[in-house]
């Protein structure tokens, strides 16, 4: 009998992740339904094994069984998990014009951030630098802590409630002295954040920066943010109330070539400095959620 090289067999959790995908991957357009016994025969594989993996499928949502004919097919959370991909992988073609109009109406960098796979950290996945000599220079691929920063609030105030609670009971990294690092600080800015539809930052990531997002939604989940951030020192009230809107039109821009949608914002009144500073309970807009709006979940 030959030896088994222990270098190249597949470990348990790997053998196990194959197989998942495999199963998951039986299911397509021409044949959406299949049972236990059909994958089973399709891919090689045991019936208690197959059995095993889609009940575990099935509990997570990404398979779902027909209670008369026992048959399975693709499950809601694999339908999101599709949708939210094939949001992600058209989003640079897509957003670099309004990118690019964004940057070239504010005169700053403009910036296009998604969530990293794990989803507990954001990645800049596109940016446009401004002309301008004084300018911030982002790298694409730059990854930061979802409490910190305009582009990173802009997401995590509208991801789901349990994932908020999962990363806020985390400790939260202190990147400069106006970062939030206070967890009942932090629900406050994302319940102003979901209340006026755009999030804020001043020096939370970098001294002297500045910035502001809005985010681009699906029906489920938040897709990605639009921003642009600055030098402090060009920033005005003034300044922000048009910069909100600009950004607001590029992300409106983006979504409506995806199928997405941004929520609606109120720039009516502004306040600059760090969210400490500003006092956290009271919003830069009204209590009402703008548009009669709630926080997507």
């Amino acid at each position: 009998m030959p030896q088994r090289n222990a270098a190249t067999e597949p470990q348990p959790s790997i053998q196990v992740l194959d197989r998942t995908f495999r199963i998951l991957e039986v299911f397509s357009e021409s044949r959406p339904e299949w049972s236990t016994t059909d994958i089973s025969r399709a891919l090689g594989l045991p019936v208690p094994t197959v059995h095993r993996i889609l009940g575990a499928l099935k509990r997570l949502g990404y398979v779902s069984q027909h209670a008369d004919t026992r048959r399975f097919r693709l499950g809601i959370a694999a339908l999101d998990l599709g949708e939210r991909a094939r949001a992600v992988a058209d989003l640079r073609p897509v957003a670099i014009g309004p990118l690019r109009r964004l940057s070239d109406a504010t005169g700053e960098t403009a910036l296009l951030t998604v969530l990293t796979p794990e989803r507990d950290r954001s990645v800049c996945l596109e940016r446009v630098e401004t002309p301008q000599p004084l300018r911030l220079s982002v790298q694409p691929g730059r990854q930061l802590p979802l409490h910190a920063g305009a582009s990173q609030k802009a997401l995590l105030a509208f991801m789901p409630e349990a994932e908020i609670e999962k990363l806020i009971s985390r400790p939260l990294e202190r990147l400069c002295a106006a970062t939030i690092t206070d967890p009942a600080a932090l629900r406050r800015e994302l319940e102003i954040i979901s209340t006026r539809g755009w999030a804020s930052s001043y020096e939370e990531t970098n001294v002297g920066v500045w910035g502001l997002a809005v985010p681009v939604l699906s029906d489920t989940d938040v897709v990605c943010a639009v921003g642009i951030a600055g030098p402090s020192a060009r920033l005005t009230v003034e300044r922000v109330r048009r910069d909100v809107r600009l950004t607001h039109e590029a992300a409106l821009a983006i979504g409506r070539a995806l199928r997405l949608t941004s929520p609606p914002v109120v720039a009516s009144e502004v306040r600059i400095g760090p969210a400490a500073e500003r006092g956290h309970g009271a919003p830069a807009a009204g209590r009402g959620r703008p548009g009669g709006q709630r926080r997507r979940r």
